[in-house]
């Protein structure tokens, strides 16, 4: 279903909504309306303890392979190390409460889920994992294109700085972990840090590689699962087995799986494989330039279109495709709003049909849908993108999703005329706001942005 009527100003809405803008700090703006100056940040509980991985055992085996022996920039690693004996874990520099909160959770998960020994210490203790916070713009001048970043063999951003050019902090030559260091920007929003502390501990204690061909897992470049998932706590569990030690070979490794997995994950036995091809080095290229933020738009739009027709030619029939047409589309609602819209419901459908209607990647594109529809005053298809999406959003602690889905289905609310359900979604949209976004400022303009959409005055096409 395709809605075109204000098609312009929803898919401006849209690049907002997908984090285009930066939160500033320090500025010195009027005061905010008290409803979200006097909001509280609303922070996620524990996820259900994983159970089971329902996927082939036989297709994990292989995932678990291609992360562990080869980096992100595709170097392969002859043997597998990791830490030995109790991890670990500090703040290098004074954090929010936030933060403290979700490590302290994460630290939990790792202990129950995972089952690796590993505990927090203060910072004046000695450390194997080593979180530090620095200014942003010392972290550009060295990783520009990277969030945050783990490394071996450093004790703080000045041991760092002084030795990052040495072999001591190249992956590839170490053969155990002793200690690692994770960077990571001062004052970006809550959810940011904590899907750094998820990711970069993951690979910290893990595997160091990223695949675009999983769909359930923090180890890929899509961003769409920001939490470890059932499949990386299993596969951390794995990896700090007694069957597997530090300097062992892939073919060690590869021989020790089957019988490991099937004691740790029993109901992938008997699950059929279901093994997606891997990604091709040209489409992860692509990507790579389409979701360049310095790049010229029409190069974008290029390498995104690209991306969808070595997707279709690789036959990627799952995520991937989706990802494709999702990647053009935030890229053009400004040049080509009806090609965006067009993509924007084609990644929907994709998801959908790969994923169903109650999952984190159709929920992406349903927040886009969602958005298509009040522009177009089809309040009654909004509620239905939207109310399929929310628990999904819930379920991925993707707060910056949960505030645009509630905020927008309490705006087709109050536009079929209950306002005391919209004001009491508000609230709740504003909490989770305050966490993704940590900019009030931001928040109060999304807001807005949402609440003046204008509602067609005919009937949508579809």
């Amino acid at each position: 279903m395709i809605f075109r009527a204000h098609a312009r100003i929803a898919l401006v809405l849209f690049l907002a909504l997908a984090g285009c803008e930066t939160p500033q700090t320090g500025t010195a703006d009027k005061p905010l309306p008290a409803p979200i100056a006097e909001t509280p940040m609303r922070l996620f509980s524990p996820p259900n303890p994983s159970i089971a991985v329902r996927r082939s055992n036989s297709d994990i085996a292989r995932e678990f392979l291609d992360l562990s022996f080869a980096l992100e920039n595709g170097q392969q690693l002859t043997t597998m190390t990791r830490f030995e004996g109790p991890v670990k874990i500090k703040f290098n520099s004074i954090v929010p409460k936030y933060a403290e909160h979700d490590l302290n959770q994460l630290v939990t998960r790792l202990r129950t889920e995972a089952r690796i020994d590993i505990s927090r210490v203060a910072r004046d203790q000695p450390a194997n994992i080593i979180v530090e916070t620095v200014p942003a713009p010392q972290m550009a001048r060295i990783a520009p294109t990277a969030a945050c970043f783990v490394v071996p063999n450093a004790s703080s951003w000045d041991n760092f700085r002084k030795n990052r050019r040495s072999f001591q902090t190249d992956w590839a030559v170490i053969i155990r972990r002793t200690q690692v260091a994770i960077f990571l920007p001062e004052n970006v929003p809550p959810q940011e840090f904590r899907d750094c502390l998820h990711e970069e501990i993951g690979q910290a204690l893990g595997p160091l590689n990223d695949l675009f061909r999983l769909r359930d897992s923090v180890f890929n470049d899509d961003n769409f699962n920001l939490i470890l998932q059932p499949f990386d706590m299993l596969v951390l569990r794995a990896y700090y087995s007694p069957q597997l030690r530090n300097g062992m070979t892939r073919a060690q490794v590869a021989g020790r799986l089957p019988a490991l997995l099937a004691r740790l994950n029993p109901a992938g036995v008997s699950v059929p494989s279901d093994a997606r091809p891997p990604t091709s080095r040209e489409w992860s290229k692509q990507i790579g330039i389409a979701l360049g933020r310095k790049t010229p738009d029409r190069r974008r739009i290029l390498a995104a279109t690209r991306a969808i027709e070595i997707a279709d030619s690789e036959n990627y029939a799952d995520h991937r495709i989706g990802f494709s047409f999702l990647a053009r589309a935030r890229v053009s609602g400004q040049s080509d709003p009806e090609q965006a819209a067009h993509d924007f419901a084609s990644a929907y459908s994709i998801f959908r049909t790969v994923f169903g209607t109650d999952d984190i990647h159709t929920a992406q594109g349903s927040v886009q849908m969602t958005s298509l529809a009040l522009s177009a005053g089809a309040y009654g298809d909004a509620l239905l993108f939207v109310n399929a999406s929310i628990p999904a959003a819930r379920r991925a602690q993707d707060a910056i999703m949960l505030f645009s889905l509630l905020a927008l289905k309490a705006e087709a609310l109050r536009r079929t005329g209950k306002p005391a359900e919209a004001s009491k979604l508000l609230v709740e949209a504003r909490a989770w706001g305050k966490y993704g976004l940590l900019s009030d400022r931001i928040l109060s303009r999304r807001l807005k942005q949402i609440s003046q959409l204008p509602p067609a005055a005919k009937t949508p096409e579809s």
